[in-house]
C-alpha cells in the first residue's frame, strides 16, 4: 500500500512539474525574443524592482497554489482509500481543512500586501512642484 501512494505522488509530481515548465519554458523564449529583438532595434530594456520582485511573488504564488492542488489530491485519494478506517478518514479532513486555511491565509496576505502597495504608489505620486489650486477665471 506504501508503495502504491509513492508512485501515485510520483506520477502527480511529475505530470504538474513537466506541464509548469513547458509553460514556463515557451514564456521564457517569447520573452527572450522581444527582449531580442529590442536589442536590434537600439531600445534598451530595463525592468524596475518592482517588476521583479512582483514577477518573483507570482512565480511564488503559482508554486503555492501547486502544493494546494497536490494535497488536496492527496487527502482526496487517501479519504477515498479509507476503506471506513475513521482514523484515516480524519486524517485526510485534517490535511484538507489545513490545506485550505494555508491557501486562504496566502492568498489573503497577497490581497492586503497588493491594495497597501497600490495605496503607497498612488499617494506617493505627483509632480514633485507643488501646484497652487488658482481658479481658472478670476474675478474683476
Amino acid at each position: 500500500m506504501k508503495l502504491n501512494k509513492i508512485i501515485f505522488a510520483a506520477i502527480i509530481l511529475i505530470f504538474l512539474v513537466l506541464n509548469v515548465t513547458s509553460v514556463s519554458a515557451v514564456d521564457i523564449m517569447q520573452k527572450y525574443d522581444s527582449f531580442m529583438r529590442a536589442g536590434e532595434m537600439g531600445e534598451g530594456v530595463v525592468e524596475s524592482p518592482s517588476n521583479i520582485v512582483a514577477r518573483i511573488i507570482k512565480i511564488v504564488l503559482g508554486f503555492v497554489g501547486v502544493i494546494f492542488i497536490v494535497l488536496i489530491i492527496y487527502a482526496g485519494f487517501m479519504w477515498m482509500t479509507a476503506a471506513g478506517n475513521e482514523e484515516r478518514i480524519e486524517k485526510a479532513k485534517k490535511i484538507i481543512i489545513r490545506a485550505t486555511i494555508g491557501i486562504a491565509i496566502v492568498l489573503l496576505a497577497y490581497t492586503i500586501t497588493y491594495t497597501i502597495t497600490e495605496l503607497l504608489i498612488e499617494s506617493t505620486k505627483g509632480t514633485g512642484v507643488a501646484q497652487p489650486n488658482f481658479p481658472a477665471n478670476p474675478g474683476p
